[in-house]
């Protein structure tokens, strides 16, 4: 019988909630940009108006994800991963504001492509489970016979 009080799941929750609208917020982005090149100039200040409210649904991200890892138990790889986003994003809007199109794009892409990969993790995750490793990647450690160092 474990002594150990449960790990609170609130912090799980709050971090899936905040990966979702990250990842519907990054999903929007492509929309409005495109109308925009489409000609409806209007979608430009809706574009820069949904950056801001991504980046602040990424803070609190990075915050739910710290929460998870501290309170919750699980690994710190998603305050990482969010906290990488977070960086990417305030490059990504320094870069729109300059208007230094040939970065801004395809680092949009690469956003909205680890928003929607962290949000299927996130969604994956199982408490008291680490992450698995993939198929054949051992460490060193494992593959030297007993007692030899490298």
């Amino acid at each position: 019988m474990s002594l150990q009080p449960a790990r609170p799941r609130w912090p799980l929750v709050t971090l899936r909630v905040t990966a979702a609208l990250v990842a519907l917020l990054a999903l929007a982005q492509p929309f409005l940009a495109g109308g925009l090149l489409q000609g409806f100039y209007t979608l430009l200040d809706a574009h820069e108006m949904a950056a801001m409210i991504l980046g602040t649904a990424v803070v609190l991200a990075v915050a739910a994800a710290l929460l998870v890892w501290r309170l919750g138990g699980s690994p710190g790889t998603f305050a990482v991963r969010y906290t990488v986003l977070l960086v990417l994003c305030v490059a990504q809007i320094s870069l729109g504001f300059s208007r230094v199109l040939i970065l801004h794009i395809p680092l949009g892409v690469g956003i909205f492509v680890m928003a929607e990969k962290f949000a299927a993790d996130v969604f994956r995750h199982r408490p008291g489970t680490e992450p698995t490793t993939a198929p054949g990647a051992e460490t060193a450690a494992s593959t030297e016979p007993a007692g030899v160092q490298a």
